[in-house]
Formats: C-alpha cells, structure tokens, sequence
C-alpha cells in the first residue's frame, strides 16, 4: 500500500545547514540498528534518491518540467523552495526514482555524490527551477534532503530493512 505522503504525522523536524550535516544523519540512520520509515521508501532508497539529485546537479537532468510549471516555480516558488523547504508528496520523474539496493551501498553512493558536488564547480540547470547559482544549488539540496530524511527515525517502532 503506497503512503499519501502529504499527510504523513509524526516526521523529524530537521533543519541542515551544511552538506556535512546530511551525511552525518544519514550515517547515524544507516549506523542504526531500527530505523523506521514513515512514507515510501527505505533508507537506501532515500539515499540513492538523494545522491541522483545532486549528480542531476552536475550532471544535468535528461527531463525537464512542463514550461508553464517551470514558469510558475521560477516566477512565484523558487525563492520558498529555497529556504522554507520542498513540500512532501510530488512524484518524481521516473529517472531519479531510487533502485533497491543495500543501505550501505545507497549511503555510499550518497558521500561519492556529496563529495564530487563539493568538488566541481559546474552546475546544470534545474528541471523545474532552471539556472540556479552554486549557492541556490546548495540550498535546494539543504532543503530536499529536509524533506526525504525527515522520514526516517532511529529506533521507533517497526524497523524497515536495513540491509
């Protein structure tokens, strides 16, 4: 049964203001030996999700959003998805969907990816919010791993396969 994500109760409030910060909650969530996962998708699959993003970042995406989205987030939401946060419950283009792989195999692919972002100074344009800044990138990132990890909690409830 696929979870409404918009209604989702009891999610981490979460505020990162570094790239370290990700990593290091997303270490701590794999270190952990329960973790529970309040919408979709495993700890790996969060990780792998979140580790496309920012290769799409570098990288460029092979889709884009429909032109009057695009309009419409450029000219009205870019700056609060920026800084109050991406809302719960869009669904992504297939292309950054996660694969099912091992939390340890996701969350390294999530540090490579955070590691050669931090690295390289190119940036490709957004899908949805086009050419964004390195600092614009980074807030994007801060914001949607906000989103995604706040999903997850250590040691509550019914753990999640954590492989």
């Amino acid at each position: 049964m696929t979870i409404n994500t918009k209604k989702v109760a009891g999610r981490r409030d979460l505020h990162y203001s570094t790239l370290q910060d990700v990593l290091a909650d997303a270490q701590e969530l794999a270190a952990a030996g329960s973790v529970q996962t309040l919408g979709n998708w495993t700890p790996a699959q969060v990780f792998e999700h979140l580790a496309k993003a920012f290769e799409m970042s570098l990288d460029g995406a092979t889709f884009q959003a429909p032109l009057p989205l695009r309009w419409v987030a450029q000219t009205f939401l870019k700056k609060n998805l920026l800084t109050k946060g991406v809302p719960s419950g869009f669904k992504a283009n297939g292309q950054v969907m996660p694969g099912d792989v091992p939390t340890e195999e996701g969350l390294a692919h999530l540090e490579d990816a955070v590691g050669r972002y931090l690295l390289e100074p190119q940036r490709a344009k957004h899908p949805l919010l086009g050419n964004l800044s390195q600092e614009e990138w980074t807030q994007f990132h801060l914001r949607h791993c906000e989103m995604h990890m706040s999903f997850l909690k250590i040691g509550v409830g019914e753990p999640s396969e954590v492989s």
